[in-house]
């Protein structure tokens, strides 16, 4: 009778849990869903019958494509297709679009293409961190889509990136192509360039050790940046001499918020987290401290004062995947505190905080008690 009685306390057990189980994949998959197909809805604009890209003006502007959202978007696409959300077709005319506005003799793809009286127009310079996602799109696309030529797209993108994006004596990516030697933007470093996981797979697929010494050299920047101040943070900019490093200062760069943790900065939790690298965690869990002392908001100074009193879903959904990658260590209260981005409908005319949300949602495993 004892053991009749166990047998069944077991099973009730066993059961209780495959429907706890079955419950979080249920609402994991829901919220990853309902989050991607709006984003598509709202930001996915067709260019031509083959031909889609990435609308980083938002639903009700006047249009214009970025090669950093092309590549989001064929990044999530893949990742889309990879979850079953999505297809292969999806993928292709994002890609397609990438395809048809690359740079003249080379695979890096026009940092801008804008609509100017019903011509559309492409900036003729690169920003590096666009074609490296879309580097990374196509190589995930590969692994989901083995067959269809995406692999041989990304090395032929991968190699041009080596070619024209690096800086060959700091060993970096500097921020496109335009920032040669010639230039005195040359030696400037986009801290959310730092892409390991990126440069991993470059190297896996490329075989070209080159990328492993671009990886640590630029992992050994971040993490001087982040040893100057007591937050860890880093700046959206920073100068580079020597193996010396210093942030940026105001308008240095591009804006006033250049020496900050802004615009740029607020990826590198979720870039950093993407990688097992020792070096990369040692530099988020700083961060990650930080936030969970502080709180977060919509920027802050490197000495941890807060730009704006406010909170944004850019800077939000990176934390939320660092802190969830590392939640066993004492994060909870963090994910808790930064979760709140999937509790309210994707903005329709922000595509960097929309895009950055799907991109969490579809990145994250630590999912439970999301749904609303």
């Amino acid at each position: 009778m004892k053991v009749k009685n166990l047998i069944l306390i077991l099973g009730t057990i066993i059961a209780y849990l495959g429907i706890i189980a079955y419950v979080r994949m249920s609402n994991d998959r829901t919220l990853e869903e309902r989050c991607y197909h709006s984003w598509r809805e709202d930001y996915i604009k067709n260019k031509n019958q083959n031909e889609q890209y990435v609308n980083a003006a938002g639903r009700n502007n006047p249009s214009f494509a970025l090669s950093e959202a092309q590549g989001y978007g064929m990044l999530l696409a893949a990742k889309a297709g990879e979850k079953h959300l999505g297809s292969r077709i999806d993928f292709q005319k994002l890609d397609n679009y990438y395809l048809a506005h690359r740079l003249t003799n080379s695979n890096l793809m026009s940092w801008k293409q804008k609509d100017r009286k019903n011509i559309w127009r492409d900036n003729p310079v690169s920003a590096s961190d666009g074609d490296i996602i879309i580097a990374q799109a196509l190589l995930h696309a590969d692994r989901v889509w083995p067959g269809h030529g995406y692999k041989s797209q990304a090395v032929n993108l991968i190699n041009d990136i080596k070619r024209l994006e690096i800086n060959q004596k700091a060993k970096m990516v500097t921020v496109g192509n335009w920032a040669n030697k010639d230039s005195r933007f040359y030696n400037v470093l986009r801290t959310s360039d730092v892409m390991p996981k990126a440069f991993e797979e470059f190297y896996q697929v490329t075989g070209d050790q080159a990328w492993l010494t671009i990886k640590r050299k630029m992992l050994n920047y971040l993490q001087k940046l982040s040893k100057k101040y007591n937050t860890g943070l880093v700046p959206d900019f920073a100068w580079i001499s020597n193996n010396y490093v210093r942030p940026a200062q105001a308008n240095e760069v591009a804006i006033n918020d250049d020496g900050h943790y802004s615009a740029n900065a607020c990826r590198v939790p979720m870039l950093l987290a993407e990688s097992n690298d020792k070096e990369a965690a040692q530099v988020v869990k700083k961060m990650l401290k930080f936030f969970k002392k502080k709180g977060t908001s919509a920027g802050f100074t490197l000495k941890g004062e807060k730009l704006h009193h406010y909170q944004s879903a850019s800077f939000s959904a990176p934390i939320f995947v660092a802190a969830s990658k590392y939640r066993n260590q004492g994060y909870d209260t963090l994910i808790e505190q930064e979760k709140y981005i999937f509790s309210r409908p994707l903005p329709k005319d922000n595509y960097y905080d929309a895009t950055l949300t799907v991109l969490a949602a579809l990145n994250t495993n630590e999912l439970t008690g999301l749904e609303k």
